[in-house]
């Protein structure tokens, strides 16, 4: 078995069927393929291949170089559909799964958006949702009703970096019929794989560390072949296509994945520990810290670290923050993650900002909370940023 080094630079490559074939993929950017006759264009049809919307080799090679990923050490054959987006990704294996009268019990620490997705949009056709902590899985279970198609979760929220039991959510959903969806986009495959225990389906917003360098916007779903025959139908129909470009940009940053990420980890444990020892923060939320509650099930779950991100609060709440943001060089603030650069975010006016005061409150988003995405500058250089903005702001 290869490790996930080796499947990340090798997974999806173009087989050398032809006189100088090239090392790096050809990028595909027409919108549709021509034919010579009706017999040839007809095979194709029924193949759904020809018509970009349905795909072109740039997808194929990343759908096979993630599935490859997840799959890597399972003994279980999966497929992957890239789409435009992660929110995208989140519709297109929700939608497909489902119908009005279905239900589905969702984190109520997933991503924002997520959430306002649920409520507002995917409620209009007729399926509904129970927000409950993941935490507790009393909770979980009773809010489970005969209509339950799906529980959906992060692996390690955004923005407070908790980590879910997932064998135990796998069981809690099997019994019912229904299926554990992750999205798995802050870890990435090479430091978790959903499926391993217990997951139906993962899904990924390949916008942030699949990508890794801020110039991409995609998604991805996964699961075994057979679920997403479901899935690609319902996205080659609904139609948030991503863009043959954007999928061969993901594919090279699945190329440096794994290097990526073990530098990424490095550095948010350095920053972690920093923090956590300094006098102007209250709190500090990344599992691989020892007085962290998800420090041991992040032992099992991510063996190979957490990631790239982690929260924190200041002692002097909004006030310090933005006086610490205003002193910083390196460090930027963006609505987003995954940068090979360090970012902030303030999730209350950002990922968050769609959701009530009080929804905002149970999910733990204070105003005073603000998300790291720890980039792969040299250690140093960041400790000495932050010592820098932190001695101004406290």
């Amino acid at each position: 078995m290869p490790h996930s080094d080796t499947v990340a630079v090798h997974g999806g490559e173009p087989t050398l069927d032809r006189k100088d074939a090239p090392m790096t993929p050809d990028i595909s950017v027409g919108s549709a393929s021509g034919y010579p006759d009706l017999a040839s264009l007809d095979v194709a049809m029924a193949e759904h291949r020809g018509y970009g919307r349905w795909g072109t080799d740039n997808h194929r090679q990343l759908q096979a170089a993630v599935a490859g990923l997840e799959a890597n050490g399972l003994d279980t054959r999966l497929d992957a559909v890239a789409v435009g987006s992660g929110m995208a990704a989140i519709a297109v294996a929700l939608m497909s799964e489902m119908n009005a009268g279905d239900h589905v019990v969702a984190a109520h620490d997933c991503y924002g958006t997520t959430l306002t997705f649920l409520r507002n949009d995917l409620s209009r056709f007729g399926i509904t949702t129970t927000v409950v902590d993941f935490q507790d899985l009393v909770a979980v279970k009773h809010a489970i009703t005969d209509r339950t198609r799906v529980l959906l979760c992060e692996m390690c929220t955004n923005p407070l970096i908790r980590v879910p039991d997932l064998a135990a959510l796998a069981a809690l959903a099997h019994d019912a019929g229904a299926l554990l969806v992750v999205d798995n986009t802050v870890p990435t495959p090479v430091l978790c794989q959903p499926f391993r225990w217990g997951a139906d389906a993962v899904i990924y917003s390949a916008t942030k560390n699949l990508s890794g360098h801020a110039d991409v916007v995609g998604g991805l779903v996964v699961g075994k072949a057979s679920w997403t025959d479901g899935a690609r139908t319902f996205a080659q129909t609904f139609g948030p296509t991503l863009g043959p470009f954007d999928a061969w940009l993901t594919l090279r940053g699945i190329r440096t994945l794994a290097v990526r990420m073990a530098r990424h980890t490095a550095n948010a444990l350095a920053l972690a520990r920093f923090l956590e020892r300094h006098q102007a923060v209250r709190q500090v939320n990344y599992p691989e810290l020892e007085g962290s509650p998800f420090c041991a099930r992040a032992r099992d779950l991510l063996p190979a670290g957490a990631g790239a991100l982690l929260s924190f609060e200041l002692e002097g709440g909004r006030v310090a923050l933005e006086t610490m943001i205003g002193r910083l060089k390196l460090v930027r603030l963006m609505p987003s993650l995954g940068n090979v650069a360090t970012t902030l975010s303030h999730p209350a006016s950002t990922s968050h900002r769609g959701l009530t005061a009080d929804e905002r409150g149970r999910a733990g988003i204070s105003d005073g909370l603000v998300r790291c995405s720890v980039g792969l500058e040299h250690p140093d250089d960041l400790l000495e940023e932050f010592q820098r903005a932190l001695t101004a702001s406290s």
